[in-house]
């Protein structure tokens, strides 16, 4: 049984990537690399494929601006924080061949960079071995924009500044771009790695001013912009530990695009012919030859129509918000025009490239608009999928002026008895999955719903307000 056809017992945001999946297939014939990109995975998995290919596709296009119909006299970059979500073995790897091929332009350019700063630092190392006789030898400018999740904050910060560009007569600052299999390994890292980048993480999606003041003499007293755009692939764990209800406050939930990968659901993948050893497949060439040429793209985009979709997409769901009440949806909805537009130009200036080379012009037409639509459904619906019950709770919390309980500390015992319900659950079912006898099953429901832990529901049932405690 194929993907499309068992789709019934599926849960609701797999059968829309199945749908957007279907909607990209019927798009490939219209836009260079779309189809290059999402080769060889299922259609549930194109999504995250058209995501992930865009970012490393639009890091490219870091010397490009456009308007935004918020602040429009601001120019903006295309921003993309992206997170690719599944199962291990769920062929989340397709990212890193998505990486080399795509990046590449990048990923050589700040190679250079490395071996510069390297040979400087072995130099280095034996002047000062050799007790400093005479001049130490001078450190390079390099130019270094990609960066691994176990990078100093110092170091980081330094590329970033030091990473510019003339471009039509201004100087310009370079998107940082940082790539990563192990989402959750690379949240453990400690000290100066990926924790305290935080407050960076957040200040990218809108290029926000950061700075640094220390006491120490390496570190440059400076304030920058932070130009950074990042993919990672990752487990729900451990996209749960990066965002979750104690956290949702900062506001990186509203920023990030976290697509899921299809669960197998016990089917292969389409078997292909091995290739002739040694020859690059057609498609890595084609993805090569498109990295190469928006590499060398510039200016502003002439997106006006472009804009005017996001901005009347976000007004009609902003409506069914006010509609049903909903503060989450109204939240969830107003960086999602942001990521229509990051997600849907670089393929849209493949698809008229010839135009652009000629006239500088990008004739949008509506099929333009149904592939920068698509791309709001996907990041509207991923968004609802992983976030929403987070920011329900926390709408909820203001509105009834109370402290927040997830944030006690709870007894090992408490926590192993609460992760062990479902969702939703009845004295009986409390009884049975816990083993407990019915009048302590009862006083552990009063404790829970008069600390907030628990909800009474309309048909009686007793629902979880936390997907986990602390």
């Amino acid at each position: 049984m194929t993907e499309e056809t068992n789709n019934s017992n599926r849960p609701i945001i797999e059968r829309q990537m199945i749908a957007a999946g279907q909607e990209i297939e019927e798009l490939m014939e219209f836009y260079p690399c779309l189809r290059e990109i999402c080769r060889g995975l299922k259609t549930g998995a194109y999504p995250a494929a058209m995501f992930a290919g865009a970012a490393f596709l639009g890091t490219l296009m870091t010397r490009c601006t456009y308007r935004f119909y918020h602040r429009p006299r601001e120019l903006r970059r295309l921003n993309y924080s992206i997170f690719i979500i599944g199962d291990p073995g769920s062929g989340k790897s397709f990212v890193s061949t998505l990486y080399e091929l795509l990046a590449e332009p990048i990923r050589k350019v700040s190679k250079e960079g490395e071996n510069a700063e390297n040979r400087y630092r072995r130099k280095r190392k034996e002047w000062m071995d050799n007790g400093q006789k005479g001049d130490g030898p001078q450190k390079p400018k390099v130019l270094i924009r990609t960066h691994p999740a176990r990078t100093s904050n110092k170091v980081f910060i330094e590329d970033m500044i030091h990473a510019t560009e003339m471009v039509d007569g201004k100087e310009m600052h370079l998107h940082m771009l940082s790539f990563d299999t192990e989402l959750d390994n690379a949240i453990r890292q400690q000290g100066e790695a990926w924790n305290n980048k935080t407050y960076l993480e957040l200040k990218a999606f809108h290029n926000e001013e950061d700075g640094q003041f220390y006491a120490n003499y390496d570190s440059e007293l400076c304030n920058f912009n932070v130009f950074w755009n990042f993919v990672y692939t990752g487990t729900p764990n451990a996209l749960k530990t990066k965002v979750n209800a104690q956290n949702i406050g900062n506001g990186f939930s509203t920023r990030l695009a976290a697509i899921p990968m299809p669960t197998t659901h016990f089917e292969m993948l389409k078997r292909e012919e091995p290739k002739e050893a040694g020859v690059e497949p057609e498609e890595y060439k084609t993805m090569r030859m498109w990295a190469e040429r928006l590499d060398k793209v510039h200016g502003e985009l002439p997106i006006k129509q472009l804009v005017d979709c996001c901005y009347d997409w976000a007004a009609d769901r902003m409506k069914d918000a006010e509609e049903d009440q909903s503060k989450t949806d109204a939240l969830l909805l107003k960086r999602v025009p942001y990521y229509g537009i990051a997600v849907s130009v670089p393929f849209i200036m493949m698809r008229h490239w010839d135009e652009w080379q000629q006239k500088g012009t990008l004739s949008i037409d509506d099929t333009d608009l149904r592939l920068c639509r698509l791309a709001m459904d996907i990041q509207f619906w991923c968004q609802r999928h992983y976030f929403a019950r987070y920011w329900d709770y926390y709408f909820m919390q203001q509105a009834q002026c109370i402290s927040a309980p997830i944030q006690k500390r709870h007894t090992k015992l408490m926590r192993l008895r609460y992760s062990a319900l479902p969702d939703e659950f009845s004295n009986l079912t409390l009884q049975v999955i816990l083993g407990v006898p019915q009048r302590t099953a009862e006083k552990m429901i009063e404790r829970w719903y008069k600390d907030g832990f628990i909800d009474r529901t309309e048909t009686g049932l007793y629902k979880k307000l936390y997907l986990e405690l602390t």
